[in-house]
């Protein structure tokens, strides 16, 4: 796998940076204007997870992951699970809104909308496990003689 360019890592920043205001903007609006606390709620989760896939990548871009490329299985494990409450999140809200009889409707309990940010949080959990595991991929193949725990470097009779 080739590693992926500065221009590219620069684009991967700027969105993860747009997804961070969208989320926190989407937080905000939802909460104070139509008291609409699904959608707040799943908007400042997708935001906070698009804050993890901008952490990733500014670290990918100052090489922090060189020195311990095996942080990141944990950047993947939680990009699994917020993947997870995604579709399960998409899956509930949808069968509500069905269930219910719901139109669109932006103030309250809006179901639908609800399914969109379940969707946007979907969405950002992949980018934090695709990502991750690529930069873990990228630097494990390197660093395949490091061992990879603590007790593999003690010395016992």
């Amino acid at each position: 796998m080739s590693t992926p360019t500065d221009r590219q890592v620069i684009i991967r920043i700027v969105f993860s940076i747009i997804g961070i205001f969208v989320g926190v903007s989407v937080a905000i609006v939802f909460a104070a204007r139509y008291q609409n606390w699904n959608v707040s709620i799943w908007g400042l989760l997708s935001g906070l997870t698009a804050a993890a896939t901008l952490f990733v990548h500014v670290c990918y871009k100052k090489k922090k992951w060189e020195t311990d490329p095996y942080q990141l299985k944990g950047y993947m494990l939680a990009g699994c699970f917020v993947q997870l409450i995604g579709v399960c999140g998409f899956a509930v809200y949808l069968a509500l809104a069905i269930t219910q009889k719901q139109g669109l409707k932006i103030e309250g309990e809006g179901y639908y909308l609800t399914c969109v940010w379940c969707f946007m949080t979907w969405k950002w959990g992949f980018f934090l496990f695709y990502f991750s595991r690529i930069y873990r991929r990228l630097y494990c193949d390197i660093y395949t003689i490091l061992p990879k725990d603590h007790d593999d470097n003690t010395y016992t009779d």
